[in-house]
């Protein structure tokens, strides 16, 4: 059937004979109504649920195997169609034969029964009645559909919005890697500048301020000198800072226990360090594990309280993992939160220490409370456990 109201509806009209069922034709033909003869009720149920619409039948026409086909029919149509039966049935008095058919008519369902003989303003009332029901059915029929259309669309509208939020999204996150990449490629860059010019030439500066101080002039020399020589001190501090020559030299060990002994020196925080001879790793990954430390222990400084903290750094060939632990006054609950559901804690230091720890393939777990926080972070290795890193 066509989307909107059809115009017209195929009514069919079964007999045992066909002079009685072509007499019911014209009858309805008189009212405007146009049906057609069937050829045996199980054409007519091979037409449902796809072309029927109405099914008027004289009782005579129906038996035990016919009702049967009928019903099987009928329990095929889509949730929306209850088609209309119409029943003629014989008049008079009834008898066993005539009550068998009326149990036997029960499974049929949406059944109008009209007692013959009938009078043709009954049949054609009958019929409108049986076309008013069938077009209602189809009116629910075409809202559904557009319910549905709607609801297709809307499932590939949200398809399409979920798959441009996930391409942005590892845009985003390709970018962010992309950018912490540059800016440790650019702390690397100006570590070595600090260390190969500037440094260079303070030191150089200071060799002839020394020899100055031989010839004379103490009180002024020894006051430049100590100037000078902080100078070299913060220069040298700031470029290990900003990339640590052991991590490229001698690897991930020598730097973490560098750091660690340094951060103690500034800060007057205790830290425990539990560490063991770690090999040669991907620079990536020495990269990350040093970042995030040093992340972690400014976090601790700037924002714990604590006077003591515990660092933990286990290797295995396959994976090598971190621990941070200190025993101050824990994350606000509310910034926790965010950084659970978000991943963003107010700052970008926890929000980038994750980007790093994506980029690896890692994973990074957090815990805090008022007795302090803990950070754990661990990175999976490839079979070898290790390789040679690339600077």
């Amino acid at each position: 059937m066509a989307e909107n109201a059809e115009p017209h509806f195929d009514i069919q009209v079964l007999a045992a004979l066909v002079r009685d069922a072509e007499l019911i034709c014209n009858r309805l033909a008189t009212a405007g109504i146009v049906c057609r003869v069937s050829e045996s009720i199980f054409a007519s149920a091979a037409d449902i649920p796809e072309r029927a619409d109405i099914l008027l039948l004289f009782e005579e026409a129906l038996d035990r195997n016919s009702i049967g086909c009928l019903t099987d029919a009928l329990r095929r149509q889509p949730p929306w169609s209850d088609l209309p039966v119409i029943v003629l049935t014989g008049g008079g008095a009834a008898n066993r034969e005539s009550e068998g058919l009326a149990k036997m008519r029960e499974p049929l369902g949406n059944v109008t029964l009209i007692e013959r003989p009938l009078r043709t303003i009954t049949l054609i009332s009958s019929v409108r009645a049986a076309i008013r029901a069938r077009q209602k059915q189809y009116d629910i029929r075409n809202h559904l559909e557009k319910l549905r259309q709607a609801e297709e669309a809307l499932r590939r509208s949200n398809e399409r919005l979920e798959g441009q939020v996930a391409e942005r999204t590892s845009a985003l996150r390709q970018l962010s890697a992309s950018l912490i990449r540059s800016q440790d490629e650019e702390r690397r860059r100006i570590a070595r500048e600090l260390h190969d010019s500037l440094g260079q030439y303070l030191a150089g500066l200071a060799m002839e301020l020394h020899q100055l101080a031989d010839s004379g002039n103490l009180q002024l020399l020894e006051s430049s000198l100590e100037t000078l020589d902080t100078c070299i001190s913060e220069t040298r501090t700031l470029s290990h800072l900003l990339h640590p020559p052991l991590l490229d030299e001698v690897g991930l060990t020598s730097a973490v226990q560098w750091y660690v002994e340094g951060f103690v020196e500034r800060s007057g925080i205790k830290v425990a360090l539990d560490i063991v001879k770690i090999p040669r790793l991907p620079s990536i990954i020495e990269t990350t594990v040093f970042r995030v430390l040093q992340e972690a222990l400014t976090n601790i400084h700037r924002h714990s309280g604590a006077r003591t903290a515990e660092v933990s750094l286990q290797y295995r060939p396959s994976q090598i993992a971190l621990n941070v632990t200190d025993q101050g006054k824990g994350m606000p609950k509310a910034h926790f939160d965010r950084f659970q559901s978000s991943g963003t804690a107010g700052g970008v230091g926890l929000a980038g220490i994750r980007e790093r720890i994506n980029e690896v393939g890692g994973d990074l777990r957090l815990t805090t409370n008022s007795k302090g926080t803990h950070v754990t972070v661990a990175i999976p290795l490839n079979r070898d456990g290790a390789r040679q890193g690339v600077a």
